[in-house]
């Protein structure tokens, strides 16, 4: 796959996931409902990101959410129900250390959360009729 469109994919697939207690980043494969005995369970494939680089979350006030993508290397399956928020990794390669590495960054997607996705929507005010405008 080219290296741009393998980047896209990160920027569309991705999500923050709570894992034994912590908040992690995965990029989502694929869905599959499992049933075990008849008793459905909707998992998702994810390969997880490496966790946060401390000191650039440290020296950015917590503000530049940088990790590395690990690949097949960390695949796993998950509940579904462990999705907190689908979330942007956006590729750059930060002077760190000797060496310059490939990493991402964090960015939210402001208004897209599990409450979209459970059916909860938030109720938009009118916005006003464009016919109703009136030219100078």
């Amino acid at each position: 796959m080219p290296s741009f469109l393998w980047s896209v994919n990160k920027l569309l697939s991705c999500c923050q996931i709570l894992l034994d207690g912590e908040i992690c980043i995965a990029e989502v494969l694929f869905f599959v409902l499992f049933d075990r005995a008849g008793n459905e369970f909707p998992l998702a494939l994810v390969s997880l990101f490496s966790r946060l680089h401390a000191n650039m979350l440290h020296v950015s006030s917590n503000t530049l959410c940088s990790c590395e993508y690990q690949g097949n290397d960390a695949l796993e399956f998950v509940d579904v129900k462990t999705i907190q928020a689908m979330v942007s990794m956006v590729p750059h390669t930060p002077a760190v250390g000797p060496q310059a590495t490939q990493r991402y960054f964090l960015v939210e997607k402001p208004r897209f959360n599990v409450a979209l996705m459970a059916g909860i929507e938030e109720e938009l005010p009118d916005e006003p009729d464009v016919s109703d405008t009136v030219d100078i």
